[in-house]
């Protein structure tokens, strides 16, 4: 188990009062390389052998709404070492000690000269768990081929969408999946209202999975669809695609919203629900 501490700063809240996805992510990361460091294997460690671990999927779920002056505590630990995989495991907790999010990463072992994944070193492997080496079940992919009805878009990736190895960061795919859906309900007939007491839906959680690296100027292609609606929820699919490759598959789930749910909200997510 390892701690890491991290204030909650003005510019880390959205437009309602509450951490972005991103930076919470951000946090995750942050703790597991604090982590790794704790045990002996730092960045410069990582720079010297020519080898980094990468996320292949990531699954986070708001409990409660993180917000300005909170002080978080990431506590990590990893729960998994299996040949060139390794799942970390979080738990988000605020200032009074109450739990407010928590999160699972699937990380691969990479050999970045030959672009190869390859077995971490036994005597790392052992500082990572050194209650001894463990291997779990993963879930099944993500993935489908997105419906003919699914809502379309494209982006662009900038400059500040990429991360210290030139390629877009498992964080910011969350900027641009909930882009996608924001866009994809008001192509729908509903725009979101950024004044603070605007009713809208509240993300819960995200599932993301990733498959092809996106990097500067390539153009990714969005389809958003919803897979499930229930009395309090509902489901989004987003799939970003890369020149006709699968880059990113997500799964988020959002709550219908504290105040009286509009009408128009209601119809544009019904509007993306995906044929039988």
């Amino acid at each position: 188990m390892h701690e890491s501490t991290f204030p909650v700063r003005i510019f880390d809240v959205d437009a309602f009062g509450e951490l972005r996805t991103p930076v919470l992510l951000r946090f995750l990361w942050q703790s597991a390389s604090d982590a790794s460091t704790a045990v002996g294997y730092d960045l410069e460690w990582y720079e010297r052998a020519g080898t980094l671990w990468i996320i292949r999927r990531t699954r986070v779920e708001m409990l409660a709404p993180i917000r300005y002056r909170d002080a978080l505590t990431v506590r990590t630990w990893v729960a998994d070492i299996r040949r060139v995989r390794s799942q970390r495991r979080y738990e988000v907790r605020n200032g009074d000690d109450r739990p407010v999010a928590s999160a699972t990463t699937d990380w691969v072992y990479v050999d970045l000269a030959r672009g190869a994944l390859v077995q971490p070193p036994v005597e790392m492997q052992r500082a990572l768990m050194p209650g001894g080496v463990a291997s779990q079940p993963r879930l099944p992919s993500l993935a489908v081929a997105p419906p003919a009805a699914a809502a379309r878009g494209t982006r662009r990736v900038e400059l500040a969408d990429l991360d210290t190895v030139s390629h877009v960061n498992n964080a910011q795919y969350s900027v641009f999946v909930e882009q996608f859906v924001w866009d994809a309900l008001a192509a729908r007939g509903w725009t979101l209202d950024p004044a603070p007491a605007a009713a809208r839906p509240r993300l819960l959680a995200h599932d993301l999975e990733y498959f092809e690296a996106a990097r500067y100027g390539d153009a990714l292609d969005g389809a958003v669809w919803v897979t499930a609606i229930d009395a309090d929820r509902f489901e989004t699919d987003c799939q970003l695609s890369l020149r006709g490759q699968r880059s990113l598959h997500a799964r988020s789930t959002w709550r219908w919203p504290d105040a009286p749910c509009p009408e128009s909200l209601r119809r544009a997510v019904d509007g993306l629900v995906a044929p039988a």
